[in-house]
C-alpha cells in the first residue's frame, strides 16, 4: 500500500486549510467596505482576525494587498519577523533591515543561487541526498555542484573529513566554491543536526 503525501501541497492529499490565515486574507483583500468596516463583520469574522487585517492594511499603506511594496517585503512585516527570530533564539537581536521576504522557500533559494552565481566557474556545496531544487537551479544557472555525501550509518551525520574531501576535490579542479547548503532539518532525509555539526559547520565556512 502507497500513501501518497505531499509537504508542499498538503490539501492535494486532504488536508483541510487552515481557517484564520484566510479569513485575515480574505480582509486584507477587501475594500474597508465590505470588509473591516462592515456593519455585520464582526458576525462573520473572529476579532483577532479583524484586528490583524487592520494591521497589514496600516503596513501596507493603504495601498492594498496588489501594489508593490519594498523589494525587501514591507517593513512592518519585516519587523515582526524579526520580533520572533528574537523571541525564538533567545533575545537575540534581529535586524529588519537584513531580513528578505520572498514568495517561498523556492523562490528564495533560487534567488540567492542566482546573485551568488555568476560563471560556469563557481560552485556551491550542497549535501547528497538533498531537495533536488538547489541542484536543478545550479544546473540551470551553470555552476557546479559540489556534493558532500552525508553519513547514513550514522543517523544522515555530517562528517567534517568528508566536507573538506569534496571542497578540495572541487579546488583541484579549478572550481571557486563561494557557497555551502545546509539543510536542517534534512530533506528528504528528516534528520537534526546536532549543535556539534552545526558549529562544525559554521568553523568550516569561516575558513
Amino acid at each position: 500500500h502507497i500513501l501518497f503525501t505531499n509537504i508542499g501541497n498538503p490539501q492535494s492529499v486532504g488536508q483541510k486549510p487552515l481557517t484564520w490565515p484566510r479569513q485575515v486574507m480574505a480582509l486584507a483583500d477587501l475594500p474597508d467596505e465590505v470588509g473591516v468596516d462592515h456593519p455585520k463583520a464582526a458576525e462573520l469574522f473572529p476579532a483577532d482576525a479583524i484586528a490583524r487585517a487592520r494591521e497589514i492594511k496600516t503596513a501596507l499603506g493603504g495601498h492594498g494587498t496588489g501594489a508593490y511594496t519594498h523589494s525587501q517585503g514591507p517593513l512592518a512585516f519585516r519587523r515582526n519577523i524579526a520580533e520572533f527570530i528574537e523571541k525564538r533564539d533567545g533575545g537575540i537581536k534581529s535586524d529588519p533591515s537584513s531580513i528578505f521576504m520572498s514568495n517561498g522557500a523556492s523562490a528564495a533559494i533560487q534567488d540567492v543561487l542566482t546573485a551568488l552565481i555568476a560563471d560556469d566557474k563557481v560552485g556551491v556545496m550542497l549535501p547528497i541526498p538533498q531537495y533536488p531544487i538547489y541542484s536543478a537551479t545550479i544546473d540551470l544557472l551553470g555552476g557546479q555542484k559540489v556534493g558532500y555525501y552525508l553519513d547514513e550509518e550514522k543517523g544522515w551525520d555530517l562528517n567534517m573529513a568528508e566536507l573538506e574531501r569534496s571542497l578540495k576535490q572541487a579546488q583541484d579542479k579549478g572550481i571557486n566554491v563561494n557557497s555551502f547548503v545546509l539543510i536542517n532539518p534534512g530533506n528528504p532525509t528528516g534528520q537534526v543536526l546536532s549543535k556539534r555539526a552545526v558549529q562544525d559547520i559554521v568553523k568550516f565556512c569561516s575558513k
